[in-house]
């Protein structure tokens, strides 16, 4: 298999860990590296979370409510 040359620039604590698996797992970071960039693109990358929609003051799709503090405290003061 043909190989390339890249250079690919890690942050520091990311360079960390996968230098430390390698040195466990009795590799080179090369090694570690390919595996990794293999793993990913076999799997593909995965979904994102959906986004969390706040639901305050919220009924039935109307917003009914705001964020007003005279509003939030109105039974605070009586």
């Amino acid at each position: 298999m043909e190989s390339r040359r890249t250079t690919v620039i890690l942050d520091r604590d990311l360079y960390r860990q996968a230098k430390r698996m390698a040195v466990e797992r009795e590799k080179s970071l090369k090694e570690v590296i390919q595996e990794a960039l293999r793993t990913f693109l076999r799997v593909g990358p995965q979904p994102a979370p959906p986004e969390k929609r706040s639901r305050f003051g919220a009924y039935r799709g109307r917003a009914t409510g705001d964020l007003r503090r005279t509003t939030m405290y109105r039974d605070i003061r009586k």
